[in-house]
C-alpha cells in the first residue's frame, strides 16, 4: 500500500509539474497569436502580397536547386494563409511554441531542471522581435525549426560514432534543405563533442574534433558555392533570411547563437534548493520585461498603420479607411493617399479634404518611386480613377522591384484586371492561369477566365464595365507635371466620371493654385452635385473676399456658415498678432488654414 501511495504522490506531482510547463506554452501561444492578429496583423497581408505561391512542380523545383530552398518553399506555403490574418498569426503562434519545445527538450537532453523552464522562452522572444521587421522572411525560422530538430536527433544518439556519422551526413543534407542555419547544428555538435570527450578525459583530441567540424560547416557553402552564382557572405549567412538579398542583419547572428547556447545556459543552472516558485516569478519577470522592452523597440506603429490602410484599400473597405481616419488623421504620403482615395469613392472629397491632414499633392497622387511598396496605393488611386495603362505600369514596376525577385499574387491579380479592361486577352490569361495555381486565388481566376475574350460580358460587369467607360479614347505619354490636365482630359472623355473632376480640383487646391481652380471649378455643372462641395465654397468665397468688401452680387450659392466663417477667420487673422494657435483650434479643417499656414 505504502508503494502505491508513493507511486501515487509521484504522477501527481510529474502531472502538476506537466500542468504548469503546458499553462506557460499556452501563454506564450497566446500572446503571439493576439499580437500578430490583433496589433500587427497588417505585417502579415504586407508578407502575403510580397509572394506568389503556386503549386507546381516547376516552382517547387526552382526552389529545391538552391541552399535552403525547401525551408524556403515551406515557409512561402505557409505565408500565403496570410490572405487571412487570424490563420497567419496562429501558424506563427504554432511555429514560435515548437521553437521553443526544442530548445527546452534540448536542454533536457543535458539534465536541465524543470524550474528553468522559462529560460527556454528568450531564443523565441529574440525571434519575434526578428521578425516584427517586414523584411524578415519565415524562412529563417524555418530554417532555425530544421536546425533543432536536426540537433536533437543529434544528442539523442547514444554511440559516439553514430553522433560522428550524423554530422557527416546531417551537416550536407540541413545546408541544402535549410541554409546556413546548418552552422547551428555544426556549432551544437561541437559543444557536445567537446564536452564529452573532455569529460571522458580525452582532452587532446578536443583540437581536432572542433577543427573537423568548422571544416565540415564551411565546406557546405564552399562547395555549393562552385557553381552556383550567389555571393560567399549569402551562401554563408542565409540566401533566404532577409528580403533585400545584399543585406544580412546581425539580428539573424545573436538570435542563431541565443538558439544555441540557451540550452547549455539552461542545463548549466543548478535547481534551487528553496524557494522554487520565487525562481519561477523571477523567470517570469525576466520574460516580460525583455519581452517588452524588444517587442516595443521592434515593432514599428508607424509602418503598421500604412499598411492597414493599404491592406484596406486592397479590399475595398472605404468606409473603415475613414473611420480610422476620423480617430487618428495619418500623416505619411502613403496613408493620406489611401484617405483622399477613400473620400473619393464615397463621393466625400470635395467636402471633407481638409477635415484631414493633408500634405500637398504628394497625398493625392504621388511621384513614381523605384520602390516595392509606395506605387501600389498610387496605382489603385489611378486604377479606380481610370488611367488603366498607369496603374497598369505602377503596379508592374512595384512587382519588379521586389528585392528578392518574388512575384505578387496582389499585383498578379491586378495586372489580369488591366489587361482585360484593355481588351489584351493573350496577357491578362498569361496572368490568369498562373493564379488558378494557387489557394486563395484560384476561385477569382477561374471566374476571371470566363470573361476573356468575351466584351459583351466584361461591359456588364459592376467595376471593369465602369472603367472601360471612363478610360482615355486615346493614347498619349504620362507626364506627373501635368497631373491636373491628364484628369481634366479624363474627365472631359466622360462626364460621369465625377472622381476625376474631385481629383482635378483637389489637385490645384493643394497646390495652392487659385487661378486653375476657377479656371476649372466651372466643370462641375456636368458632375451632378446637389450642394456645392465645402472645400469648393472655402476656396470660392476666399477668391471673393480678395476683391469684394461683402457677399452682395456673388454668383455661387455659399452656405451662410461658411459666409460667417470665413468674415470671422479673417478678424482673428488681422486682428492677432499670432492668430495660427487660435485659428487651428478653431479653422484647422478649411481651406483657407491650408491655404495660409500648411508648409508647401
Amino acid at each position: 500500500m505504502n508503494k502505491i501511495h508513493i507511486n501515487m504522490e509521484r504522477k501527481i506531482t510529474m502531472l502538476s509539474q506537466r500542468r504548469w510547463k503546458i499553462g506557460f506554452s499556452v501563454i506564450l501561444w497566446l500572446s503571439v497569436f493576439l499580437f500578430w492578429g490583433r496589433f500587427y496583423p497588417s505585417h502579415l497581408s504586407y508578407q502575403e502580397q510580397l509572394q506568389l505561391f503556386l503549386f507546381d512542380t516547376d516552382y517547387l523545383i526552382e526552389h529545391l536547386i538552391i541552399p535552403g530552398g525547401l525551408a524556403e518553399y515551406i515557409s512561402e506555403f505557409l505565408v500565403q494563409f496570410y490572405y487571412h490574418r487570424w490563420i497567419g498569426a496562429a501558424i506563427l503562434a504554432t511555429l514560435f511554441v515548437v521553437l521553443q519545445l526544442l530548445v527546452w527538450l534540448l536542454a533536457q537532453k543535458h539534465k536541465a531542471a524543470d524550474v528553468y523552464y522559462l529560460l527556454s522562452f528568450l531564443p523565441i522572444i529574440s525571434m519575434w522581435y526578428f521578425m516584427t521587421d517586414e523584411n524578415a522572411m519565415l524562412a529563417f525560422a524555418v530554417s532555425i525549426l530544421f536546425a533543432l530538430g536536426t540537433m536533437y536527433l543529434h544528442v539523442s544518439l547514444n554511440s559516439q560514432w553514430r553522433r560522428v556519422l550524423s554530422v557527416v551526413l546531417f551537416a550536407p543534407l540541413l545546408y541544402w534543405f535549410a541554409g546556413a542555419a546548418h552552422f547551428l547544428f555544426i556549432g551544437w555538435a561541437i559543444i557536445c563533442e567537446a564536452k564529452l570527450l573532455y569529460q571522458n578525459n580525452k582532452k587532446l583530441a578536443i583540437g581536432g574534433s572542433i577543427a573537423a567540424l568548422i571544416l565540415m560547416g564551411l565546406a557546405c557553402p564552399l562547395i555549393s558555392g562552385l557553381w552556383l552564382q550567389y555571393p560567399i557572405f549569402r551562401l554563408m549567412g542565409g540566401i533566404n533570411f532577409y528580403r533585400f538579398p545584399s543585406y544580412i542583419p546581425l539580428t539573424v547572428f545573436i538570435v542563431e547563437a541565443l538558439f544555441l547556447f540557451f540550452p547549455f545556459l539552461i542545463s548549466s543552472l543548478s535547481p534551487p534548493k528553496k524557494n522554487v516558485h520565487f525562481a519561477i516569478i523571477l523567470q517570469s519577470l525576466i520574460l516580460i520585461m525583455s519581452g517588452y522592452v524588444l517587442l516595443s523597440s521592434g515593432a514599428d506603429m508607424n509602418k503598421e498603420e500604412a499598411m492597414e490602410y493599404d491592406w484596406l484599400v486592397r479590399n475595398k473597405e472605404w468606409q473603415k479607411i475613414i473611420e480610422k481616419a476620423e480617430a487618428k488623421s495619418p500623416t505619411s504620403p502613403f496613408g493620406v493617399t489611401c484617405l483622399n482615395l477613400a473620400l473619393g469613392k464615397t463621393g466625400q472629397l470635395g467636402d471633407r479634404m481638409f477635415q484631414f491632414y493633408q500634405n500637398g499633392t504628394e497625398g493625392l497622387l504621388p511621384h513614381f518611386q523605384r520602390d516595392f511598396v509606395s506605387p501600389l496605393p498610387t496605382s489603385e488611386v489611378f486604377y479606380y480613377l481610370g488611367m488603366i495603362n498607369t496603374a497598369q505600369r505602377f503596379t508592374f514596376e512595384a512587382m519588379e522591384a521586389i528585392p528578392n525577385y518574388n512575384k505578387s499574387g496582389r499585383c498578379f491579380k491586378r495586372l489580369a484586371e488591366t489587361n482585360l479592361i484593355n481588351g489584351q486577352y493573350e496577357v491578362a490569361a498569361k496572368y490568369i492561369r498562373i493564379l488558378r495555381k494557387t489557394v486563395f486565388y484560384k476561385d477569382w481566376a477561374e471566374e476571371a477566365m470566363t470573361y476573356l475574350y468575351n466584351e459583351k460580358k466584361i461591359s456588364n460587369h459592376k467595376e471593369w464595365g465602369w472603367l472601360r467607360k471612363l478610360r482615355y479614347a486615346d493614347d498619349f505619354l504620362f507626364s506627373d507635371r501635368e497631373i491636373d490636365m491628364m484628369l481634366g482630359l479624363l474627365y472631359q472623355h466622360n462626364y460621369q466620371n465625377r472622381m476625376a473632376f474631385e481629383y482635378m480640383l483637389a489637385y490645384v487646391l493643394q497646390e495652392r493654385d487659385l487661378e486653375r481652380f476657377m479656371k476649372y471649378y466651372p466643370l462641375g455643372k456636368y458632375a451632378g452635385y446637389d450642394h456645392i462641395p465645402r472645400s469648393y465654397q472655402e476656396a470660392l468665397v476666399y477668391v471673393w473676399t480678395q476683391t469684394h468688401r461683402n457677399f452682395d452680387g456673388m454668383p455661387w450659392s455659399i452656405s451662410p456658415d461658411v459666409a460667417h466663417e470665413v468674415t470671422d477667420f479673417a478678424r482673428i487673422y488681422m486682428s492677432q498678432q499670432n492668430s495660427q494657435p487660435i485659428l487651428h483650434t478653431q479653422y484647422g479643417d478649411t481651406f483657407w488654414y491650408y491655404l495660409l499656414f500648411k508648409k508647401k
